[in-house]
């Protein structure tokens, strides 16, 4: 019984451990980028380089490291995945390269980031493409204390991640277009708040960033109020009966 209860404390003890040290990073870290989107108009065998500034705001130095992967956008399902460099048949995740792809910032300061794309001339680059910068925490791995009797042999890496999305449109992609497929009221009944939901298809060859309103009329007073929602952009896939917005 003794030592099923000592068991049970160490689970708890480690299971305590985990949960707090999942928290610290959100807390305790204070970092930005800027900007959390890059766009670029590359035309086949050309390349263009951008920049992204990552920011410390913490009191401590901290170290990144940069790595490119792909990502395709759930829109209203959900979050968006993530995949490896190459999986997504849009990817443009293998032709950029960062520069410096690994750094440490001092407390206060900003480090520039130049992000390259490198369009290579093949047919494939003749079309939409994007991909996911991610600029991640490196930290030592915390060992347990080995003089605690107590302490579970294991260690936990304290990390979190910024992503800035890529998107690469050709010069030669110009056909914008989209139709609203579907408005929708999806409030239940009696329910004073109201829920309305608009489905937009991209029906054209690029990404369209989409600017869309809400306008309200009193039928009694006649007063009129217009609604702005958040902004949204819609890309463009293969098959055009899919919908993807962020």
């Amino acid at each position: 019984m003794d030592t099923q209860m000592h068991k049970l404390k160490q689970i708890l003890i480690a299971t305590l451990f985990l949960f707090i040290s999942g928290f610290q990073p959100a807390k305790a870290q204070s970092v930005s980028i800027s900007p959390s989107r890059l766009y670029y108009k590359v035309g086949m065998g050309e390349y263009k380089t951008q920049e992204i500034n990552v920011t410390n705001n913490s009191t401590v130095r901290q170290s990144f490291t940069v790595l490119f992967s792909d990502f395709e956008p759930a829109g209203i399902e959900g979050k968006s995945r993530f995949m490896d460099a190459g999986e997504s048949e849009n990817s443009c995740s293998r032709w950029l390269s960062a520069t410096p792809s690994f750094f440490e910032i001092e407390p206060g300061q900003t480090q520039k980031i130049q992000v390259l794309l490198q369009v290579p001339a093949s047919p494939d680059a003749n079309k939409v493409k994007w991909a996911a910068m991610r600029i991640k925490l490196t930290k030592e791995k915390k060992a347990p204390d080995s003089n605690d009797k107590n302490s579970i042999g294991m260690g936990v890496n304290e990390t979190f991640q910024f992503v800035a999305h890529v998107f690469q449109t050709p010069p030669s992609v110009t056909l914008k277009s989209a139709e609203i497929e579907s408005f929708k009221d999806l409030a239940a009944e009696g329910e004073r708040a109201r829920l309305l939901v608009m489905r937009i298809r991209n029906t054209g060859e690029a990404i369209l960033d989409c600017a869309s309103y809400l306008e309200f009329t009193n039928l009694q007073t006649g007063e009129e109020e217009r609604i702005k929602p958040p902004y949204t952009y819609t890309l463009q896939f293969k098959y055009p009966n899919k919908l993807d917005s962020l």
